[in-house]
């Protein structure tokens, strides 16, 4: 299998490809766009699919689904099958999809999305939809396991009581609560564990660790998403603690430039690589340059930093390949 976090900017894209009995597969992790472009659509077009297995919206924030109305456009012209559309909103009620969002424009759009979604379900096009919340379960293959970790009924009560202390006065924190419905996943891939935390509050993974320690403390896991870009909001230390260490784990942030957040935090970018994390951001911006730049002046002492240097100082895509033996 193949995990692609894409370089879009200030939000978040990911890709699974793998094969079966010789034919290619995808599965879709949200999809943004990164200005006009729209690299998740962009993919699939370059390589031709003409089945996708599954499309999941984490949650319900603009940076995660602002690129995929055009995608459902091209699948449904193109008569793609999607065998699985899984989102968070069906517990939430229509009533609360205003507040998700401060701009009246992204409401409108993930009304439009949800609808064209709706439609397709209708066609045939999609063939199912999921529901997700802890303990959703996708079995895509014998060896890949994909289970939804949150958003858990705490984490959706939540949501409900922040919300409901006047939203319309209080919108920018009743917006930021729809983190709140945020899609934790755990892959095991033949015995490679990943974990995707979207964009995941404190609130959230204090609940997993309450429901489902044993899994963190029992697994050994090689990749790990940074919830919300980075931000040192969402950072638990005591959840990552809690994670057993091994060798080559990487840690990775989906972030860019953006006038109003500054996502990486530095503290959380350090935090992980003194844990002994590769750390891994798709632009170098915010906490990630500070850090890189500490780093650089560091090692030029020792002339260690220019191999480093190649890999790290750039904005592009992340892309981990599980093999028998290794994770590259």
């Amino acid at each position: 299998m193949k995990i692609t976090f894409k370089d879009v900017g200030q939000g978040d894209s990911i890709i699974l490809e793998w094969e079966h009995n010789g034919q290619a597969k995808i599965g879709i992790i949200d999809c943004n766009k990164k200005g006009k472009s729209n690299p998740v659509l962009t993919h699939l077009q370059r390589l031709d699919y003409c089945e996708v297995e599954f499309i999941v919206l984490t949650h319900p924030h603009r940076d995660h689904y602002s690129g995929l109305q055009e995608l459902l456009e091209y699948i449904e012209t193109k008569q793609i099958t999607v065998h699985r559309f899984a989102h968070t909103l069906t517990h939430i009620g229509k009533g609360f999809w205003k507040y998700f969002e401060v701009g009246r424009n992204d409401t409108q759009l993930l009304r439009k999305i949800m609808g064209t979604s709706k439609r397709l379900k209708n066609s045939g096009i999609i063939r199912r939809m999921d529901l997700l919340a802890d303990n959703t379960v996708l079995e895509i293959e014998d060896y890949i396991l994909i289970k939804c970790m949150a958003p858990s009924h705490d984490d959706m009560e939540e949501y409900m009581r922040i919300v409901k202390m006047d939203p319309d006065v209080n919108s920018k924190q009743a917006s930021q609560a729809a983190n709140l419905l945020s899609a934790v996943f755990h892959l095991d891939i033949s015995g490679y564990h990943v974990l995707l935390t979207s964009d995941a509050e404190i609130f959230a993974l204090q609940g997993i660790i309450e429901r489902d320690a044993v899994k963190l403390t029992g697994r050994k896991f090689k990749i790990c998403q940074l919830p919300h870009h980075g931000s040192i909001k969402n950072h638990h230390k005591f959840f990552w603690d809690l994670m057993t260490k091994t060798n080559g784990r990487h840690a990775v942030i989906s972030a860019g430039k953006h006038r109003s957040y500054s996502h990486p935090s530095y503290k959380v970018v350090a935090h992980f690589h003194d844990e002994g994390y590769q750390v891994h951001c798709t632009n170098i911006v915010n906490g990630m340059e500070k850090f890189l730049k500490e780093q650089r002046a560091a090692s030029l002492l020792f002339d260690t930093f220019g191999v480093m240097a190649e890999d790290y100082m750039k904005s592009i895509d992340h892309v981990f390949e599980f093999r028998r033996n290794r994770v590259s």
